[in-house]
């Protein structure tokens, strides 16, 4: 891929700064996987060091979630949660700059195999959920071969980044719609034809965009996106995600049911049922999930949790 002559459509020339970071971006996605992982190994270990900034956020979140554990286990789980999350954004670039095909490949294992088969072809449309836990970009690829997906994307503010990604996203069988209401329109539509989408449920959402609900116990502003399109189309949902194996073994897919209340007529119980789901998700192994984000910024009971 020859970055700087990566475009947009109606986007100004590059600037000599995004021609850069375009570069630097193309730089990292020649690297091996091993040595991008071995990086984000150091500068997670090296974040670690210092008491602010990610770590602080990380340390808040775990304590929220997991009140009964130790000083030692929110420590440990913090320094393992920064070093997966730098190899995660590392090993990003590398999906991003590879053909689809090697990221295929670094899928050595998928668990519940045939779960995911069934729910792709179902006439009443698949909707899968992927939480922000593990590489769920490298996931993309793997999905992406065996059904055309329609992904919401809001495009990144950094132009470079933008479009890193918006050219590899174009090398996917995926439809990217736009993060307003004619993408909801877009995917509703999917699913309603029997069609594939994607959705990341654990985000915090706008102001006309959620409900609180509980998430580890917690009444957090949470989307109801996911669990109104699955009233209005009663599609089948999946959740899948993608963890590492270990050095030099690849990625792990594996697909699993949701708890069935999503299916309830009750958007809060719907929706406290997508939060449960992706809960039991993370408690399966914690060092996996996107804590650098600030999940609880807006709750019913809780103020300034980051303050």
């Amino acid at each position: 891929m020859s970055a700087p002559e990566l475009q947009t459509e109606n986007t100004l020339p590059l600037s000599t700064q995004d021609r850069v970071s375009l570069k630097i971006l193309g730089f990292f996605s020649r690297l091996s996987l091993s040595t991008l992982q071995y990086l984000g190994f150091l500068i997670g270990s090296i974040a670690a060091w210092f008491p602010h900034g990610p770590a602080w956020v990380i340390r808040r979140n775990l304590k929220l979630c997991f009140p009964e554990q130790s000083e030692r286990w929110i420590n440990t789980t913090t320094k393992q949660n920064l070093i997966y999350t730098a190899q995660t954004a590392l090993e990003f670039t590398k999906t991003w700059g590879m053909p689809p095909e090697y990221s295929i490949q670094q899928m050595t294992e998928i668990e519940n195999e045939a779960l995911f088969f069934a729910a792709i072809k179902s006439p009443k449309g698949c909707l899968i959920i992927a939480p922000h836990y593990g590489n769920w970009e490298f996931m993309n690829s793997w999905v992406s071969q065996h059904a055309n997906p329609v992904i919401m994307y809001k495009p990144s503010k950094n132009k470079s980044m933008d479009i890193f990604v918006r050219e590899a996203r174009t090398r996917l069988s995926t439809t990217l719609a736009p993060t307003d209401e004619k993408g909801v329109k877009a995917i509703f539509k999917t699913l309603r034809s029997g069609g594939v989408s994607i959705l990341l449920p654990d985000h915090t959402p706008h102001d006309n965009g959620g409900i609180f609900a509980p998430f580890f116990g917690i009444s957090v502003w949470s989307g109801i996106l996911a669990s109104k399109l699955i009233q209005k189309t009663q599609c089948d949902v999946i959740m899948l995600s993608c963890t590492p194996r270990g050095s030099g073994k690849g990625f792990k897919i594996t697909v699993e049911k949701v708890d069935p209340k999503v299916y309830d007529d009750d958007l809060l119980t719907s929706v406290s049922a997508m939060n449960h789901s992706v809960a039991n998700l993370i408690r399966r192994d914690p060092t996996q999930y996107q804590w650098i984000y600030k999940r609880f910024k807006k709750c019913e009971t809780l103020k300034d949790v980051y303050q």
